[in-house]
């Protein structure tokens, strides 16, 4: 008898992670959210674990708590609402950098020849709406970039994802905090050039 396992099996997928904009918000509709326009460009289906308003903490502990499924793909941005809700403190700071290697050892974990995408943080306009996480500002953007940058390059399974011409005038949503299509686009072409980067 013929056997349709092969045909069974579920398609290769794209696992992301992280906070309200890799859930999509923002974006007119959750097919022009950069996770969504990544996924379909390198033809895998996308498994969308982001959740909005959450903490790198809280992504690591999702991660770590509830596995995903082998993937050759996974992206995580995260470190905007720790920022956003701890401005100065130090400890936020000094801490995102283990919580960000918790991460990515965990996933490498789940999945040892997959490929883990480490999106940096674009700017923002005007972080001073929405308290309590209102007091983030674009120095500790680059601040946190930097954190990610180093933890990025201790991995060889890890490729950092930089947005090339990002505006932030023209690229956030009406409410300041999250990019619009024109800034998910941008966020998805970062994310393809830094796959694309690891293939060539």
């Amino acid at each position: 008898m013929h056997s349709n396992a092969d045909s069974d099996k579920a398609p290769p997928v794209l696992v992301s992670y992280g906070h309200s904009w890799v859930a999509g918000d923002g974006a007119s509709f959750s097919r022009t959210s950069f996770a969504a326009l990544a996924a379909r460009e390198l033809e895998l289906a996308l498994d969308n674990r982001a959740v909005g308003g959450s903490s790198s903490t809280a992504t690591a502990e999702l991660v770590v708590s509830s596995p995903p499924p082998p993937a050759p793909l996974y992206v995580v941005m995260t470190g905007l609402n720790d920022l956003r809700l701890h401005g100065e403190e130090s400890f936020a700071l000094s801490g995102y950098s283990g919580v960000l290697r918790r991460i990515l050892t965990a996933l490498r974990r789940t999945s040892p020849n997959s490929l883990v995408v480490a999106v940096a943080q674009p700017y923002l306009v005007d972080f001073s709406l929405y308290p309590p996480h209102n007091r983030g500002n674009n120095q500790l953007v680059d601040d946190y970039n930097s954190v990610l940058r180093r933890a990025s390059a201790e991995y060889s399974f890890v490729a950092l994802a930089e947005t090339d011409h990002w505006d932030a005038e023209l690229m956030l949503h009406e409410d300041t905090v999250h990019p619009n299509d024109a800034g998910h686009a941008c966020l998805a072409q970062a994310v393809l050039h830094a796959v694309a980067s690891r293939r060539s």
